[in-house]
C-alpha cells in the first residue's frame, strides 16, 4: 500500500470512528435518521469566518444506495411546516447563490460512509443578515431489484410496484452581521380530551433579522412547589421570515397529579443547552 493509498485508508476510518461516535451520543450531539440514511450534524450553520461545514453520510441498510444532492427553499408554516418555493418571500433570503456543495452525487455500499462538504463563497457581495437553504439528500430509485431481473410476466395480466423514494433536507444557514432578534412565549393555554391526552399550546414570537433554534421544555410546579418535567420537544425552530411558531405539545402527566392547582412553565432554550431565550407561565 502506497502512502497517498494508506492516508486515504486512514481518513476513512477517522471519519467513520467519528460518526459511530456521534451516533452513541446521538442524544446529545443530534444525528438525523430517515429510511437507511443517516446524516451528521443535522443542521448547518456557518457564520464569521466559518466557511466550510463537513457532512458524514452512512448507509445502515443492507442494500447499495445512492444520493443525489442538491438545493431546496422552503416556506416555513406557523404550524411548522414546509411548502416549497422558489421565490424568497419578502424578508427571506436563499443561501444557495453562496453555497457549493461536493460531491453532489454519493454512493454508499451497505455499512459505508462518506463525508460531504458544504462551503460558502462570495460572501461579501451578501448584504447583513440570514441567509436559508435546504440541502436535499434524495434516495436514487433502483429500477431492478434483486430477485426480478429475470422475473417472467403472463401476457393476460398487469403487474403494478410501489418503490419508496425518499428524500432529506437539512437546513443551510449563512449569518452575516450581528443578530436583532427578540423572541418570546405568550398565549398557553391547557386543555384534555376528557380521556387521557392533556396539551398545552402556546406561541413562540419572533422579531429581528435572524432566525430561533432551540428546544422546549414544560415543567409542571404544583402548589407544594415540587416540579415535574411534563414535555420536552429538540429543534424547533422559527425560520425568517415567519413571526410566529404555533406549537401544540402533549404532556405526560405525572401518576397521581391532577392538572387542575399550580402552574405550567414554558422554557425554550439553545438547542442543546440551558441558555434561556424566553419563557413563560400558566396558573392554573
Amino acid at each position: 500500500m502506497d502512502i497517498k493509498t494508506e492516508k486515504k485508508y486512514l481518513t476513512r476510518n477517522i471519519y467513520l470512528i467519528i460518526f459511530f461516535i456521534t451516533i452513541y451520543f446521538s442524544s446529545i450531539m443530534g444525528v438525523f435518521a430517515q429510511g437507511d440514511l443517516l446524516i451528521f450534524p443535522k443542521r448547518i450553520e456557518l457564520e464569521g469566518r466559518k466557511r466550510v461545514e463537513q457532512i458524514i453520510l452512512a448507509n445502515t441498510g443492507k442494500d447499495t444506495a445512492i444520493y443525489n444532492i442538491s438545493f431546496k427553499q422552503y416556506r416555513m408554516t406557523e404550524t411548522g411546516d414546509f411548502v416549497t418555493i422558489t421565490e424568497p418571500d419578502l424578508g427571506q433570503h436563499f443561501a444557495t447563490p453562496f453555497l457549493r456543495v461536493y460531491p453532489r452525487r454519493v454512493n454508499l455500499a451497505p455499512g459505508e460512509s462518506q463525508t460531504v462538504k458544504v462551503q460558502k463563497f462570495n460572501t461579501d457581495k451578501m448584504e447583513d443578515g440570514e441567509y436559508r437553504s435546504h440541502l436535499y439528500f434524495r434516495a436514487e430509485r433502483n429500477n431492478k431489484p434483486l430477485g426480478q431481473d429475470n422475473e417472467e410476466k403472463a401476457s393476460n395480466t398487469i403487474s403494478v410496484k410501489l418503490e419508496a423514494v425518499y428524500g432529506i433536507s437539512i437546513a443551510t444557514i449563512i449569518r452575516k452581521g450581528t443578530s436583532n432578534t427578540e423572541i418570546s412565549v405568550s398565549e398557553p393555554t391547557y386543555n384534555n380530551d376528557g380521556v387521557s391526552n392533556h396539551f398545552l399550546n402556546f406561541n413562540i414570537n419572533r422579531t429581528g433579522n435572524m432566525s430561533s433554534y432551540g428546544d422546549i421544555t414544560v415543567n409542571y410546579i404544583s402548589l407544594e412547589n415540587k416540579i415535574y418535567e411534563v414535555g420536552k420537544v429538540k429543534g424547533l425552530a422559527v425560520y425568517t421570515p415567519g413571526n410566529v411558531r404555533k406549537v401544540k405539545m402533549q404532556l405526560q402527566k405525572p401518576e397521581n397529579i391532577n392538572f387542575n392547582s399550580g402552574k405550567f412553565k414554558v422554557v425554550y432554550t439553545e438547542n442543546e443547552s440551558n441558555t434561556i431565550i424566553a419563557e413563560a407561565e400558566l396558573q392554573l
